[in-house]
Protein backbone atom coordinates (compact mmCIF):
# COMPACT_ATOMS: atom_id res chain seq x y z
CA UNK A 1 0.00 0.00 0.00
CA UNK A 2 2.89 2.37 0.93
CA UNK A 3 4.46 1.81 -2.36
CA UNK A 4 0.89 2.19 -4.18
CA UNK A 5 1.31 5.50 -2.55
CA UNK A 6 5.05 6.29 -3.07
CA UNK A 7 4.41 5.59 -7.09
CA UNK A 8 1.15 7.64 -6.71
CA UNK A 9 3.59 10.43 -5.46
CA UNK A 10 5.77 10.49 -7.96
CA UNK A 11 2.77 10.94 -10.77
CA UNK A 12 3.26 15.03 -9.88
CA UNK A 13 5.63 16.98 -11.24
CA UNK A 14 7.35 18.41 -8.17
CA UNK A 15 10.00 16.13 -7.91
CA UNK A 16 11.39 16.87 -11.68
CA UNK A 17 11.26 20.87 -10.62
CA UNK A 18 14.15 22.61 -9.55
CA UNK A 19 12.04 26.00 -9.03
CA UNK A 20 8.31 25.60 -8.15
CA UNK A 21 7.52 29.20 -7.28
CA UNK A 22 9.17 30.28 -10.59
CA UNK A 23 6.99 28.00 -12.39
CA UNK A 24 3.64 29.56 -10.29
CA UNK A 25 5.45 32.79 -11.11
CA UNK A 26 5.15 32.66 -14.45
CA UNK A 27 1.36 30.64 -14.53
CA UNK A 28 -0.04 33.82 -12.42
CA UNK A 29 1.23 36.06 -14.42
CA UNK A 30 -0.29 34.97 -17.52
CA UNK A 31 -3.57 34.24 -15.41
CA UNK A 32 -3.73 37.97 -13.57
CA UNK A 33 -3.21 39.89 -17.17
CA UNK A 34 -6.29 37.87 -18.66
CA UNK A 35 -8.12 38.20 -15.83
CA UNK A 36 -7.16 42.09 -15.67
CA UNK A 37 -8.33 42.41 -18.90
CA UNK A 38 -11.81 41.39 -18.57
CA UNK A 39 -12.13 43.73 -15.64
CA UNK A 40 -10.58 46.96 -16.61
CA UNK A 41 -12.61 46.73 -20.17
CA UNK A 42 -15.89 47.34 -18.61
CA UNK A 43 -14.95 50.82 -17.13
CA UNK A 44 -14.07 52.17 -20.77
CA UNK A 45 -17.16 50.73 -22.70
CA UNK A 46 -18.90 54.49 -22.28
CA UNK A 47 -15.80 56.34 -23.73
CA UNK A 48 -15.53 53.49 -26.26
CA UNK A 49 -18.54 54.10 -27.72
CA UNK A 50 -17.61 57.84 -28.06
CA UNK A 51 -14.42 57.77 -29.48
CA UNK A 52 -15.52 54.58 -32.14
CA UNK A 53 -18.60 56.34 -32.99
CA UNK A 54 -20.56 52.65 -32.13
CA UNK A 55 -24.08 52.86 -30.46
CA UNK A 56 -24.17 50.88 -26.99
CA UNK A 57 -25.86 47.33 -28.93
CA UNK A 58 -22.80 47.65 -31.03
CA UNK A 59 -20.27 48.38 -28.20
CA UNK A 60 -21.60 44.96 -26.77
CA UNK A 61 -19.49 42.93 -29.17
CA UNK A 62 -16.63 43.78 -27.40
CA UNK A 63 -18.01 41.72 -24.25
CA UNK A 64 -19.97 39.69 -26.51
CA UNK A 65 -17.15 38.60 -29.15
CA UNK A 66 -14.56 37.99 -26.38
CA UNK A 67 -16.33 36.21 -24.47
CA UNK A 68 -18.08 33.70 -27.58
CA UNK A 69 -14.19 32.95 -28.18
CA UNK A 70 -13.81 31.59 -25.06
CA UNK A 71 -16.92 29.37 -25.68
CA UNK A 72 -14.85 27.84 -28.66
CA UNK A 73 -11.27 27.19 -26.88
CA UNK A 74 -12.12 26.60 -23.28
CA UNK A 75 -14.10 23.14 -24.06
CA UNK A 76 -11.10 22.04 -26.37
CA UNK A 77 -8.59 23.06 -24.11
CA UNK A 78 -8.32 20.32 -22.31
CA UNK A 79 -7.70 18.16 -25.58
CA UNK A 80 -5.52 20.48 -27.16
CA UNK A 81 -3.24 20.42 -23.74
CA UNK A 82 -2.75 16.66 -24.19
CA UNK A 83 -2.01 17.04 -27.84
CA UNK A 84 0.47 19.62 -27.70
CA UNK A 85 1.52 19.91 -23.81
CA UNK A 86 0.41 22.26 -21.60
CA UNK A 87 3.95 24.22 -22.06
CA UNK A 88 3.71 24.96 -26.16
CA UNK A 89 0.18 26.02 -25.12
CA UNK A 90 0.79 28.35 -22.62
CA UNK A 91 2.91 30.32 -24.77
CA UNK A 92 0.58 30.42 -27.51
CA UNK A 93 -1.51 31.72 -25.18
CA UNK A 94 0.28 34.18 -23.86
CA UNK A 95 1.45 35.50 -27.17
CA UNK A 96 -1.60 35.59 -29.06
CA UNK A 97 -3.06 37.67 -26.40
CA UNK A 98 -0.31 40.04 -25.77
CA UNK A 99 -0.46 40.50 -29.80
CA UNK A 100 -4.08 40.98 -29.33
CA UNK A 101 -3.57 43.80 -26.81
CA UNK A 102 -1.30 45.54 -28.40
CA UNK A 103 -3.84 45.42 -31.63
CA UNK A 104 -6.46 46.31 -29.84
CA UNK A 105 -4.75 49.04 -27.95
CA UNK A 106 -4.21 50.26 -31.54
CA UNK A 107 -7.91 50.04 -33.46
CA UNK A 108 -9.04 52.58 -35.16
CA UNK A 109 -12.85 51.75 -35.41
CA UNK A 110 -15.19 49.47 -34.26
CA UNK A 111 -14.31 46.43 -36.50
CA UNK A 112 -10.89 46.64 -36.13
CA UNK A 113 -11.66 46.69 -32.24
CA UNK A 114 -14.05 43.55 -32.70
CA UNK A 115 -11.29 41.75 -34.73
CA UNK A 116 -8.62 42.15 -32.21
CA UNK A 117 -10.89 41.23 -29.27
CA UNK A 118 -11.70 37.80 -30.72
CA UNK A 119 -7.67 37.71 -31.33
CA UNK A 120 -7.23 38.25 -27.70
CA UNK A 121 -9.84 35.65 -26.72
CA UNK A 122 -8.18 33.07 -28.70
CA UNK A 123 -5.32 33.94 -26.27
CA UNK A 124 -6.59 34.65 -23.20
CA UNK A 125 -9.72 31.75 -23.17
CA UNK A 126 -6.38 28.77 -22.54
CA UNK A 127 -5.01 30.66 -19.88
CA UNK A 128 -7.52 29.31 -17.16
CA UNK A 129 -7.95 25.81 -18.19
CA UNK A 130 -4.15 25.46 -18.90
CA UNK A 131 -2.97 27.02 -15.69
CA UNK A 132 -5.62 25.27 -13.64
CA UNK A 133 -4.16 22.09 -15.43
CA UNK A 134 -0.42 22.67 -14.67
CA UNK A 135 -0.87 23.72 -11.26
CA UNK A 136 -2.56 20.28 -10.54
CA UNK A 137 0.21 18.50 -12.46
CA UNK A 138 2.96 20.36 -10.16
CA UNK A 139 1.67 19.70 -6.74
CA UNK A 140 0.07 16.54 -5.01
CA UNK A 141 -3.60 16.56 -3.60
CA UNK A 142 -2.06 17.05 0.08
CA UNK A 143 -0.02 20.46 -1.06
CA UNK A 144 -2.82 22.24 -3.39
CA UNK A 145 -5.09 23.93 -0.38
CA UNK A 146 -1.80 26.41 0.10
CA UNK A 147 -0.96 26.69 -3.19
CA UNK A 148 -4.45 27.32 -4.75
CA UNK A 149 -4.93 29.62 -1.97
CA UNK A 150 -2.05 31.52 -3.24
CA UNK A 151 -3.39 31.34 -7.28
CA UNK A 152 -6.34 32.53 -5.75
CA UNK A 153 -4.78 35.90 -5.13
CA UNK A 154 -4.36 36.36 -8.68
CA UNK A 155 -7.67 35.60 -9.30
CA UNK A 156 -9.11 38.63 -6.84
CA UNK A 157 -6.45 41.00 -7.27
CA UNK A 158 -7.24 41.43 -10.71
CA UNK A 159 -10.54 42.36 -10.33
CA UNK A 160 -9.44 44.90 -7.79
CA UNK A 161 -7.16 46.71 -9.62
CA UNK A 162 -8.62 46.44 -12.63
CA UNK A 163 -11.57 49.21 -12.17
CA UNK A 164 -8.90 51.46 -10.65
CA UNK A 165 -6.81 50.97 -13.56
CA UNK A 166 -9.56 51.26 -15.70
CA UNK A 167 -11.18 54.81 -14.13
CA UNK A 168 -8.02 56.15 -13.48
CA UNK A 169 -6.63 55.64 -17.50
CA UNK A 170 -10.34 56.70 -18.92
CA UNK A 171 -10.50 59.69 -16.51
CA UNK A 172 -7.12 61.41 -16.82
CA UNK A 173 -4.96 59.32 -19.97
CA UNK A 174 -6.35 57.31 -22.81
CA UNK A 175 -8.73 54.14 -22.80
CA UNK A 176 -5.68 52.55 -25.45
CA UNK A 177 -3.76 52.00 -22.23
CA UNK A 178 -6.11 49.31 -20.94
CA UNK A 179 -4.70 47.53 -24.00
CA UNK A 180 -1.18 48.82 -23.67
CA UNK A 181 -0.56 47.78 -20.20
CA UNK A 182 -0.69 43.99 -20.93
CA UNK A 183 1.72 43.98 -23.53
CA UNK A 184 5.20 44.53 -21.30
CA UNK A 185 3.29 41.84 -18.73
CA UNK A 186 2.83 39.68 -21.52
CA UNK A 187 6.43 39.76 -22.89
CA UNK A 188 8.05 39.31 -20.02
CA UNK A 189 5.84 36.50 -18.99
CA UNK A 190 6.75 34.52 -22.50
CA UNK A 191 9.97 34.99 -22.90
CA UNK A 192 10.38 33.39 -19.01
CA UNK A 193 8.24 30.50 -19.91
CA UNK A 194 9.72 29.78 -23.30
CA UNK A 195 13.04 29.74 -21.08
CA UNK A 196 11.75 28.28 -17.65
CA UNK A 197 8.29 26.73 -17.81
CA UNK A 198 8.53 22.98 -17.06
CA UNK A 199 8.02 20.52 -20.11
CA UNK A 200 4.81 18.54 -18.81
CA UNK A 201 5.09 14.81 -20.40
CA UNK A 202 1.62 14.63 -22.72
CA UNK A 203 -0.08 12.56 -25.55
CA UNK A 204 -3.36 12.15 -27.14
CA UNK A 205 -4.20 8.98 -28.10
CA UNK A 206 -6.08 9.80 -30.99
CA UNK A 207 -6.89 12.27 -33.89
CA UNK A 208 -9.28 15.09 -32.91
CA UNK A 209 -12.81 13.69 -32.01
CA UNK A 210 -14.27 15.78 -35.28
CA UNK A 211 -17.81 15.20 -34.27
CA UNK A 212 -17.25 16.25 -30.56
CA UNK A 213 -15.18 19.20 -31.60
CA UNK A 214 -18.10 20.52 -34.47
CA UNK A 215 -20.95 19.98 -31.70
CA UNK A 216 -19.22 21.50 -28.72
CA UNK A 217 -18.24 24.76 -31.04
CA UNK A 218 -21.27 25.03 -32.38
CA UNK A 219 -23.28 24.32 -28.89
CA UNK A 220 -21.30 26.50 -26.98
CA UNK A 221 -20.95 29.56 -29.18
CA UNK A 222 -25.20 29.14 -30.22
CA UNK A 223 -25.80 29.11 -26.05
CA UNK A 224 -23.57 32.14 -25.45
CA UNK A 225 -24.91 34.25 -28.02
CA UNK A 226 -28.32 33.44 -27.11
CA UNK A 227 -27.98 34.41 -23.41
CA UNK A 228 -25.93 37.41 -24.09
CA UNK A 229 -28.52 38.89 -26.79
CA UNK A 230 -30.87 38.65 -23.54
CA UNK A 231 -30.84 41.95 -21.79
CA UNK A 232 -30.88 44.08 -25.39
CA UNK A 233 -33.74 41.94 -27.12
CA UNK A 234 -35.54 39.98 -24.46
CA UNK A 235 -36.36 36.45 -24.31
CA UNK A 236 -38.50 36.10 -27.38
CA UNK A 237 -36.25 37.94 -29.83
CA UNK A 238 -35.63 36.04 -33.02
CA UNK A 239 -31.56 36.64 -31.26
CA UNK A 240 -32.43 34.57 -28.63
CA UNK A 241 -34.49 31.55 -28.34
CA UNK A 242 -33.57 30.08 -31.70
CA UNK A 243 -29.94 30.19 -31.04
CA UNK A 244 -30.62 28.90 -27.38
CA UNK A 245 -32.65 25.97 -28.77
CA UNK A 246 -30.08 25.10 -30.70
CA UNK A 247 -27.56 25.20 -28.75
CA UNK A 248 -28.99 22.93 -26.34
CA UNK A 249 -29.97 20.64 -29.09
CA UNK A 250 -26.24 20.74 -30.47
CA UNK A 251 -24.90 19.67 -26.73
CA UNK A 252 -27.50 17.05 -26.29
CA UNK A 253 -25.90 15.55 -29.35
CA UNK A 254 -22.48 16.67 -28.13
CA UNK A 255 -23.07 14.54 -24.89
CA UNK A 256 -24.30 11.25 -27.01
CA UNK A 257 -21.23 11.39 -29.03
CA UNK A 258 -18.81 11.94 -26.27
CA UNK A 259 -19.69 8.74 -24.51
CA UNK A 260 -19.64 6.84 -27.52
CA UNK A 261 -16.26 7.78 -28.60
CA UNK A 262 -13.14 5.79 -26.89
CA UNK A 263 -11.12 9.32 -26.46
CA UNK A 264 -13.26 12.54 -26.87
CA UNK A 265 -12.57 15.97 -27.29
CA UNK A 266 -14.63 16.61 -24.33
CA UNK A 267 -14.14 14.14 -21.48
CA UNK A 268 -17.41 13.65 -19.41
CA UNK A 269 -16.57 10.68 -18.09
CA UNK A 270 -14.86 12.82 -15.15
CA UNK A 271 -18.27 13.31 -14.35
CA UNK A 272 -18.65 10.03 -12.70
CA UNK A 273 -16.95 11.26 -9.74
CA UNK A 274 -18.92 12.44 -7.22
CA UNK A 275 -16.33 15.26 -5.42
CA UNK A 276 -15.85 16.53 -8.70
CA UNK A 277 -19.22 16.22 -9.96
CA UNK A 278 -20.68 18.02 -6.83
CA UNK A 279 -17.70 20.83 -6.89
CA UNK A 280 -19.14 22.07 -10.22
CA UNK A 281 -22.77 22.10 -9.31
CA UNK A 282 -21.84 24.25 -6.38
CA UNK A 283 -19.27 26.40 -7.95
CA UNK A 284 -21.27 27.22 -10.76
CA UNK A 285 -24.45 28.36 -8.02
CA UNK A 286 -21.89 30.10 -6.13
CA UNK A 287 -20.86 32.03 -9.78
CA UNK A 288 -24.48 32.95 -10.59
CA UNK A 289 -25.16 34.25 -7.37
CA UNK A 290 -21.45 36.07 -7.16
CA UNK A 291 -22.54 37.67 -10.39
CA UNK A 292 -25.10 39.95 -9.19
CA UNK A 293 -22.92 41.92 -6.63
CA UNK A 294 -20.29 41.84 -9.54
CA UNK A 295 -22.71 43.56 -12.16
CA UNK A 296 -25.44 45.70 -9.65
CA UNK A 297 -23.24 47.23 -7.27
CA UNK A 298 -21.33 49.31 -9.62
CA UNK A 299 -24.73 50.43 -11.57
CA UNK A 300 -26.20 51.39 -8.18
CA UNK A 301 -23.00 53.39 -7.43
CA UNK A 302 -22.82 55.16 -11.02
CA UNK A 303 -26.37 55.37 -11.31
CA UNK A 304 -27.63 55.87 -7.80
CA UNK A 305 -25.06 57.48 -6.13
CA UNK A 306 -23.68 59.70 -8.63
CA UNK A 307 -20.14 58.03 -8.32
CA UNK A 308 -17.48 58.33 -11.11
CA UNK A 309 -15.62 55.71 -12.83
CA UNK A 310 -12.52 56.03 -11.23
CA UNK A 311 -14.37 56.46 -7.47
CA UNK A 312 -16.72 53.34 -7.80
CA UNK A 313 -13.35 51.35 -8.52
CA UNK A 314 -11.40 52.92 -5.54
CA UNK A 315 -14.91 52.04 -3.40
CA UNK A 316 -14.68 48.48 -4.60
CA UNK A 317 -11.08 47.78 -4.43
CA UNK A 318 -10.81 47.07 -0.31
CA UNK A 319 -13.46 43.99 -0.29
CA UNK A 320 -11.57 42.47 -3.22
CA UNK A 321 -8.25 42.93 -1.31
CA UNK A 322 -9.63 41.71 1.58
CA UNK A 323 -10.49 38.39 -0.71
CA UNK A 324 -7.02 38.36 -1.73
CA UNK A 325 -5.78 38.15 1.84
CA UNK A 326 -8.30 35.76 2.43
CA UNK A 327 -7.42 33.34 -0.16
CA UNK A 328 -3.97 31.95 1.01
CA UNK A 329 -5.82 31.58 5.05
CA UNK A 330 -8.80 29.73 3.41
CA UNK A 331 -5.92 27.50 1.82
CA UNK A 332 -4.10 26.70 4.53
CA UNK A 333 -7.36 26.14 6.65
CA UNK A 334 -8.39 23.55 3.48
CA UNK A 335 -5.35 21.52 3.95
CA UNK A 336 -6.17 21.10 7.53
CA UNK A 337 -10.15 21.00 7.72
CA UNK A 338 -11.43 20.49 4.16
CA UNK A 339 -13.65 21.84 1.96
CA UNK A 340 -16.91 21.31 3.61
CA UNK A 341 -16.18 23.10 6.93
CA UNK A 342 -14.73 26.16 5.53
CA UNK A 343 -17.57 26.01 2.39
CA UNK A 344 -20.22 26.39 4.80
CA UNK A 345 -18.72 28.96 6.69
CA UNK A 346 -18.20 30.72 3.77
CA UNK A 347 -21.38 30.52 2.17
CA UNK A 348 -23.40 31.38 5.44
CA UNK A 349 -21.45 34.70 5.51
CA UNK A 350 -22.24 35.10 1.91
CA UNK A 351 -25.72 34.38 2.31
CA UNK A 352 -26.43 37.02 5.08
CA UNK A 353 -24.43 39.73 3.54
CA UNK A 354 -26.33 38.88 0.45
CA UNK A 355 -29.63 39.34 2.28
CA UNK A 356 -28.48 42.47 3.44
CA UNK A 357 -28.08 43.88 0.22
CA UNK A 358 -31.69 43.03 -0.69
CA UNK A 359 -32.26 45.75 1.85
CA UNK A 360 -31.00 48.67 -0.01
CA UNK A 361 -32.64 51.71 -0.41
CA UNK A 362 -31.97 55.65 -2.36
CA UNK A 363 -29.93 56.99 0.93
CA UNK A 364 -28.12 54.33 1.95
CA UNK A 365 -25.02 54.65 3.80
CA UNK A 366 -21.52 54.08 1.93
CA UNK A 367 -19.83 52.84 5.35
CA UNK A 368 -23.03 50.33 5.23
CA UNK A 369 -22.64 49.39 1.51
CA UNK A 370 -18.79 48.72 1.87
CA UNK A 371 -19.51 46.69 5.32
CA UNK A 372 -21.47 44.25 3.33
CA UNK A 373 -19.29 44.32 0.11
CA UNK A 374 -16.31 43.80 2.19
CA UNK A 375 -18.12 40.47 4.24
CA UNK A 376 -19.22 39.11 1.02
CA UNK A 377 -16.10 38.93 -0.78
CA UNK A 378 -14.33 37.09 2.74
CA UNK A 379 -16.86 35.00 2.42
CA UNK A 380 -16.97 34.10 -1.29
CA UNK A 381 -12.78 33.46 -0.84
CA UNK A 382 -13.76 30.60 1.54
CA UNK A 383 -15.76 28.96 -0.72
CA UNK A 384 -14.52 28.73 -4.25
CA UNK A 385 -11.23 27.58 -4.30
CA UNK A 386 -11.44 25.24 -1.33
CA UNK A 387 -14.48 23.64 -3.48
CA UNK A 388 -13.25 23.48 -6.78
CA UNK A 389 -9.42 22.36 -5.76
CA UNK A 390 -11.20 19.64 -3.39
CA UNK A 391 -13.34 18.24 -6.20
CA UNK A 392 -10.30 17.89 -8.45
CA UNK A 393 -7.96 15.76 -5.59
CA UNK A 394 -10.21 13.41 -6.31
CA UNK A 395 -9.23 12.77 -10.01
CA UNK A 396 -6.41 10.39 -11.11
CA UNK A 397 -3.60 13.02 -12.45
CA UNK A 398 -4.26 11.63 -16.03
CA UNK A 399 -7.83 13.20 -15.88
CA UNK A 400 -6.86 16.67 -14.91
CA UNK A 401 -6.32 18.30 -18.62
CA UNK A 402 -9.63 16.80 -18.99
CA UNK A 403 -11.03 17.71 -15.97
CA UNK A 404 -10.01 21.88 -15.89
CA UNK A 405 -11.40 22.48 -19.45
CA UNK A 406 -14.87 21.02 -18.21
CA UNK A 407 -15.07 22.83 -14.95
CA UNK A 408 -14.21 26.36 -16.95
CA UNK A 409 -16.53 25.45 -19.76
CA UNK A 410 -19.53 24.61 -16.81
CA UNK A 411 -18.84 27.82 -14.58
CA UNK A 412 -18.47 30.23 -17.72
CA UNK A 413 -22.19 28.97 -19.38
CA UNK A 414 -23.03 29.52 -15.59
CA UNK A 415 -21.93 32.60 -15.52
CA UNK A 416 -23.81 33.79 -18.87
CA UNK A 417 -27.10 31.93 -18.18
CA UNK A 418 -26.88 33.77 -15.01
CA UNK A 419 -26.25 37.22 -16.21
CA UNK A 420 -29.03 36.84 -18.93
CA UNK A 421 -31.81 35.63 -16.38
CA UNK A 422 -30.92 37.85 -13.50
CA UNK A 423 -30.53 40.87 -15.21
CA UNK A 424 -33.74 40.11 -17.21
CA UNK A 425 -35.19 39.71 -13.89
CA UNK A 426 -34.13 42.73 -12.63
CA UNK A 427 -35.20 45.12 -15.46
CA UNK A 428 -38.95 43.27 -15.29
CA UNK A 429 -38.94 43.63 -11.78
CA UNK A 430 -38.58 47.75 -11.81
CA UNK A 431 -40.60 47.96 -14.81
CA UNK A 432 -43.28 46.22 -12.35
CA UNK A 433 -42.35 48.67 -9.42
CA UNK A 434 -42.48 51.54 -11.71
CA UNK A 435 -45.71 51.07 -12.60
CA UNK A 436 -46.93 50.32 -8.71
CA UNK A 437 -45.41 53.84 -7.99
CA UNK A 438 -46.56 55.76 -10.77
CA UNK A 439 -50.26 54.79 -10.03
CA UNK A 440 -49.51 56.49 -6.42
CA UNK A 441 -49.48 59.96 -7.87
CA UNK A 442 -53.07 60.48 -7.70
CA UNK A 443 -54.03 64.43 -5.76
CA UNK A 444 -54.77 62.68 -2.54
CA UNK A 445 -52.24 60.92 -1.91
CA UNK A 446 -48.39 61.47 -0.41
CA UNK A 447 -47.17 61.35 -3.87
CA UNK A 448 -50.33 63.49 -4.91
CA UNK A 449 -49.46 65.93 -2.36
CA UNK A 450 -45.32 66.31 -2.65
CA UNK A 451 -45.89 66.71 -6.14
CA UNK A 452 -48.26 70.23 -5.26
CA UNK A 453 -45.91 71.31 -2.77
CA UNK A 454 -43.12 70.54 -5.08
CA UNK A 455 -45.05 72.47 -8.09
CA UNK A 456 -45.96 75.78 -5.54
CA UNK A 457 -42.33 75.79 -4.71
CA UNK A 458 -40.66 76.45 -7.82
CA UNK A 459 -43.35 78.75 -8.43
CA UNK A 460 -42.09 80.43 -5.75
CA UNK A 461 -38.62 80.52 -6.94
CA UNK A 462 -39.37 82.55 -9.56
CA UNK A 463 -40.26 79.41 -12.35
CA UNK A 464 -43.11 80.14 -14.48
CA UNK A 465 -46.08 78.32 -13.98
CA UNK A 466 -46.48 76.50 -17.58
CA UNK A 467 -42.50 75.49 -16.62
CA UNK A 468 -43.45 74.48 -12.86
CA UNK A 469 -46.01 71.29 -13.49
CA UNK A 470 -43.43 70.46 -16.16
CA UNK A 471 -40.40 70.54 -13.85
CA UNK A 472 -41.73 68.89 -11.13
CA UNK A 473 -43.30 65.84 -12.58
CA UNK A 474 -40.01 65.31 -13.80
CA UNK A 475 -38.47 65.55 -10.40
CA UNK A 476 -40.84 63.34 -9.60
CA UNK A 477 -40.80 60.76 -12.18
CA UNK A 478 -36.96 60.79 -11.73
CA UNK A 479 -37.78 59.82 -8.09
CA UNK A 480 -39.45 57.04 -9.53
CA UNK A 481 -37.28 55.86 -12.06
CA UNK A 482 -34.35 55.70 -9.52
CA UNK A 483 -37.14 54.07 -6.87
CA UNK A 484 -37.80 51.16 -9.27
CA UNK A 485 -34.15 50.74 -10.07
CA UNK A 486 -32.95 50.09 -6.63
CA UNK A 487 -36.38 48.02 -5.80
CA UNK A 488 -35.72 45.62 -8.86
CA UNK A 489 -31.97 45.47 -7.24
CA UNK A 490 -33.15 44.38 -4.28
CA UNK A 491 -35.55 41.50 -5.73
CA UNK A 492 -32.19 40.18 -7.49
CA UNK A 493 -29.96 40.41 -4.61
CA UNK A 494 -33.19 38.50 -2.87
CA UNK A 495 -32.78 36.00 -6.00
CA UNK A 496 -28.76 35.69 -5.13
CA UNK A 497 -29.54 35.22 -1.41
CA UNK A 498 -31.64 31.86 -1.97
CA UNK A 499 -28.75 30.52 -4.62
CA UNK A 500 -26.31 31.37 -1.61
CA UNK A 501 -28.68 29.17 0.48
CA UNK A 502 -29.01 26.52 -2.09
CA UNK A 503 -25.11 25.93 -2.29
CA UNK A 504 -25.36 26.02 1.39
CA UNK A 505 -27.01 23.20 1.50
CA UNK A 506 -25.34 21.40 -1.19
CA UNK A 507 -22.19 21.72 0.68
CA UNK A 508 -23.88 20.00 3.76
CA UNK A 509 -23.69 16.65 1.12
CA UNK A 510 -19.93 17.81 -0.31
CA UNK A 511 -17.39 15.61 1.65
CA UNK A 512 -16.43 11.55 0.70
CA UNK A 513 -14.05 9.04 1.78
CA UNK A 514 -11.73 9.73 -0.58
CA UNK A 515 -11.33 13.21 -0.23
CA UNK A 516 -10.96 12.49 3.47
CA UNK A 517 -8.03 10.04 2.57
CA UNK A 518 -5.67 13.36 1.38
CA UNK A 519 -5.72 15.00 3.93
CA UNK A 520 -5.13 12.35 6.64
CA UNK A 521 -2.03 11.54 4.24
CA UNK A 522 -0.96 14.76 4.66
CA UNK A 523 -1.88 15.20 8.83
CA UNK A 524 0.45 12.08 8.62
CA UNK A 525 3.11 13.18 6.78
CA UNK A 526 2.84 16.44 9.18
CA UNK A 527 3.35 13.81 12.12
CA UNK A 528 6.06 11.92 10.95
CA UNK A 529 8.05 15.11 9.89
CA UNK A 530 7.22 16.83 13.71
CA UNK A 531 8.89 13.50 15.64
CA UNK A 532 11.52 12.76 12.61
CA UNK A 533 15.22 13.88 14.13
CA UNK A 534 16.86 16.20 12.29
Amino acid sequence: MAEASHHDEHQYEIHRLKAPGLQMAIIMAGVFMAVLDTSVVNVAIPKLETDLSASTDQIQWILTGYMLVQGIVVPISGWLTDRFGAKRLFIFSLITFTIGSALCGMAWNLDSMIFFRILQAAGGGFMMPVANAMIFRIFPPDRRGAIMGVFGITIMAAPAFGPVLGGYFVQYASWRLIFYINVPIGIAASIMAILFLHEFSHEAKNRLDMLGFIFSTGGFFSLLFGFSNVSQYGWGSLWVYPFIFLGASLLVLLVTAELLVENPVIQLRVLKNYMYTMSLLITSVVQVALFVGIFLLPLYLQNIMGFTALRTGLFLTPAALASAVMMPISGKLFDKIGARPLGLVGLAIVTLSTYGFSKLDLNSSNAIIQTLYITRSIGMSMVMMPIMTAGMNTLPVQLVNQASALGNTVRMVAASLGTAILTSYMTTQSKIHSYHLADKIAPNTPQGLQLHNLQNALGAAGIPPYADHTTALMTLYGWIENHSFVLGMDDTFMVSTILATLAFILTLFYASAKERAVRAKKHSQGQAAAVSPD
